[in-house]
């Protein structure tokens, strides 16, 4: 692996540290266990089920979306946690290919960078223009975190393959980006009526992510995509890269 690559790893793998110091030192965590466990609970389990990606040696979750939801009803330290365990579970979880320590390691920076990135986003939206605007927020925060997760990914590939960053992204990420605007949506729609009929109602709509897993399922099966890369780790599609 080229020198600067490595570089790039242990530069993500330092901010993703920070990022999860930063949330779990800097906020409280909420005075609702009960609802937390069940949102933890039901990402982990979410994080089981994983497609694979054509082209890619890694896997693709529904489990973002009780991230993003956390982005929206929860505590930094409990999004963060939501976060990190289900990336844990997604790495860990019957891989193809067992991921190395610094490969985990990778994938929960990311996501744990790309989360902040995200939730302070969204939280400068909703404090300075719609404080009321469930949906503004969860777009704000669904764009970000998909962002910041697939570039910081792509950020590595294109260091190992010595490739554009926009032609690697687009490769690899750019079709997925519908998958995470409807997980956004279904976050939103739930977080919307948590605050009309309670947080426990909502979770009625979780089928619906369900039904788009089997329609990525059909669709990635018949993808026929050259391989683009071995990487150290993916974590939106989650690291379950070989060694380059």
């Amino acid at each position: 692996m080229p020198g600067h690559a490595k570089l790039y790893i242990y530069l993500v793998s330092a901010a993703g540290i920070a990022a999860m110091a930063y949330a779990f030192l800097g906020s409280p965590w909420s005075h609702d266990p009960f609802r937390f466990c069940t949102y933890l609970l039901l990402s982990l389990l979410a994080a089981t089920l994983k497609l694979r990606v054509p082209g890619l040696t890694s896997t693709l979750s529904i489990g973002f979306v009780f991230v993003l939801l956390g982005i929206s009803e929860f505590t930094p330290p409990e999004t963060m946690l939501i976060a990190c365990a289900g990336v844990l579970v997604q790495c860990l979880w019957r891989p193809k290919t067992r991921p190395t320590p610094v490969q985990v390691l990778f994938s929960v920076s990311t996501v744990a960078t790309s989360l902040m990135l995200a939730y302070e986003c969204s939280q400068f939206v909703r404090t300075q223009f719609h404080p009321d605007s469930v949906s503004l927020a969860m777009a704000v925060a669904t764009c970000f975190y998909f962002a910041g997760n697939s570039l910081l990914v792509s950020g590595v590939l294109s260091l190992v393959k010595r490739e554009p960053l926009r032609a690697i992204w687009q490769q690899c990420y750019l079709f997925t980006f519908p998958y995470y605007l409807l997980g956004g949506m279904v976050a939103g729609l739930m977080a919307a009526l948590s605050r009309e009929l309670g947080w426990k109602p909502p979770l009625l709509i979780l089928p619906v992510m369900g039904l788009t897993f089997l329609f990525y399922r059909f669709y990635l099966a018949r993808l026929d995509l050259p391989p683009v890369a071995t990487a150290p780790a993916i974590s939106l599609h989650t690291a379950e890269t070989r060694r380059a």
